[in-house]
């Protein structure tokens, strides 16, 4: 018996294989496995809610799962191990009998190692091909019949590090797409940011390019580059989403103690104004700093509470010399009251949340944001009361003691945001970043309920579902602004309801979102998926707008892309 302890260790030492470098991607295989591990409650004391996370912090939190007491899921299990470096993922021994070159680290698809450096390269993929079919309300000019949707994605990855504090995270993506619902706006489209060409009004063409070169030590982690982040508690939302594309960045986070605290300097991009003819001008810039202070408590529990600032360099006759405002650089300072004393007329969010771990398993979260106040109007239907609310439950494993169903969770949350929230005065100061939210992607004048769940049966099968049901108030056609788009300025409203404005006011939508798949994984990181994806659109004005479309893809390198998330 005395040998077992010495016979564990040796099986959990990564032998030949090698942990993963650089930056996790959001919602891939390994970020959704800490999540779950942190509702089982096997990772106490673990800052999950900044995404993404560094390579190097995860495998701690890797390393720290797997030595918890008690049993875990044998999909989940294999899973960390690999991303740990203690096992080889799925295919690997058999292209290393032909390849002996590729895989040598048991995961990535070629790398190179020393002592004091590393450096990984993998493909990047995305090749999917299905039908759409569309049903449009009956005035539409548009075709309803079975339409072709496929996506052509092409890059490549490389990460490391050099030494023992400097890592770095490149991924480059070309991209063809067409979508079953073409959504062209002047220079962009959802999602996908400015460098974005069109074909024949249908197809997206576009590029996306993340970079970030990173310092790490005991207690500081530094990033500078070019890439998304989501913080919170839940898999969306209201404070920062990664609903938008990438953005130039400089972000710090500080861990010591039972505090996460973390900075966020971000360069992000308008739109051109209408009508503009030099099609090749530097679009209008504007930019946002945001810090958020996280605390670990006994008893499995989180607090959470940001502030950030949205401004850029001629707000509103508030003209700045340059672009970024110095006085919004220090990392330990309230943004209101430097606001405040500018008399600048930026556009300021304060918001808080919690989690709590009720027992293994059993996850439940909320957070809320503001963007205005006014106390005597609070609780009143005053159009400046600009706040948002959500509420979430995330079960992992359910059952009881040994008996429960492994590898398995599903995640609820709901989310009410108020008319106005988001927008400002302009565009050039909305909470928007190539016309995206970096919020809540449900938008402002908004009732939303979303469920996700996720099966694996065995460490290479993967299921999901998503469903998605938004109740909005959009702004009639005759362009009176009822508070559902951030673009436009809150000044341009009907003043009439200033004392009456509810939420869900205006044309009625039901919006319902519907994607599932079911994918198996081949070699480390590559799926072969079956995937379906619905959504609807009930306008009480416009009628039901709607498509179902099955397809079929294969994944390599990239997480599976939602409408949603």
């Amino acid at each position: 018996m005395r040998l077992f302890p010495f016979i564990l260790l040796l099986a959990l030492l990564p032998a030949a294989y090698a942990q993963q470098e650089g930056v996790l991607q959001m919602d891939d295989a390994f970020s959704r496995t800490l999540l779950r591990q942190q509702a089982l409650g096997r990772l106490d004391g673990a800052f999950l809610s900044a995404q993404p996370l560094s390579a190097y912090t995860a495998h701690a939190y890797a390393d720290s799962a797997l030595a918890a007491p008690g049993s875990m899921g044998r999909a989940d299990w294999a899973l960390l191990r690999r991303f740990a470096g203690h096992a080889s993922g799925p295919g690997v021994e058999f292209v290393q009998r032909r390849l002996p070159f590729l895989y040598t680290d048991g995961n990535s698809f070629y790398s190179v190692r020393a002592e004091d450096y590393a450096l990984e390269l993998s493909p990047l993929a995305t090749l999917s091909y299905g039908r759409a079919r569309n049903e449009r309300p009956e005035d539409s000019e548009l075709d309803d019949a079975a339409t072709p949707v496929w996506q052509n994605t092409r890059g490549v990855r490389a990460a490391g590090h050099i030494g023992e504090h400097i890592f770095f995270e490149s991924r480059l993506l070309e991209n063809q797409r067409r979508v079953a619902r073409p959504a062209f706006f002047r220079d962009t489209a959802p999602r996908l940011g400015g460098n974005i060409k069109f074909q024949d009004n249908t197809t997206y063409d576009y590029f996306v390019a993340t970079g970030l070169v990173g310092f790490r030590s005991k207690f500081f982690e530094v990033r500078l580059g070019r890439d998304r982040n989501r913080w919170g508690f839940g898999r969306t939302n209201l404070f920062l989403t990664d609903y938008a594309t990438v953005y130039d960045q400089l972000q710090i986070r500080t861990s010591f103690w039972r505090i996460h605290y973390t900075n966020l300097y971000a360069r992000f991009s308008s739109l051109r104004p209408p009508g503009d003819r030099f099609a090749a001008s530097i679009l209008p810039r504007k930019y946002g700093v945001f810090h958020r202070l996280a605390l670990d408590l006994p008893g499995r529990v989180q607090l959470e509470v940001f502030e950030s600032v949205m401004f850029t360099a001629d707000t509103t006759g508030a003209n700045r010399r340059t672009g970024f405002d110095f006085a919004y650089a220090n990392p330990i300072i309230f943004y209101r009251a430097v606001e405040h004393d500018l008399g600048s007329p930026d556009n300021v969010f304060l918001g808080a949340g919690a989690s709590w771990v009720v027992t293994p398993g059993v996850q439940v979260y909320a957070q809320g944001i503001l963007d205005e106040l006014r106390v005597e109007e609070f609780f009143n239907d005053w159009w400046g009361n600009r706040w948002g609310y959500q509420l979430g439950l995330f079960l992992v494993d359910p059952g009881i003691g040994e008996r429960r169903l492994r590898d398995f969770d599903v995640r609820i949350e709901y989310a009410r945001q108020r008319p106005f929230l988001y927008s400002h005065r302009s565009e050039a100061t909305s909470y928007l970043h190539f016309n995206d939210l970096l919020g809540h992607p449900a938008g402002p004048n908004t009732s939303d309920l979303a469920i996700s769940a996720s099966y694996r049966p065995t460490p290479r099968l993967w299921t999901t579902l998503d469903l998605v049901f938004t109740q909005r108030g959009r702004s009639p056609d005759d362009g009176r602004n009822f508070g559902d788009d951030p673009a436009q300025s809150f000044e341009v409203r009907d003043f009439s309801l200033d004392d009456n404005t509810l939420t869900l006011q205006g044309v009625r939508q039901s919006i319902m979102l519907a994607e599932a798949r079911v994918g198996f994984e081949v070699l480390p990181s590559l799926f072969v998926e079956a995937a379906l994806r619905a959504e609807s659109v009930d306008d009480a004005e416009r009628g039901l707008d709607r498509y179902i479309a099955p397809f079929a893809s294969l994944r390599w390198g990239v997480p599976f892309q939602s409408v949603r998330y």
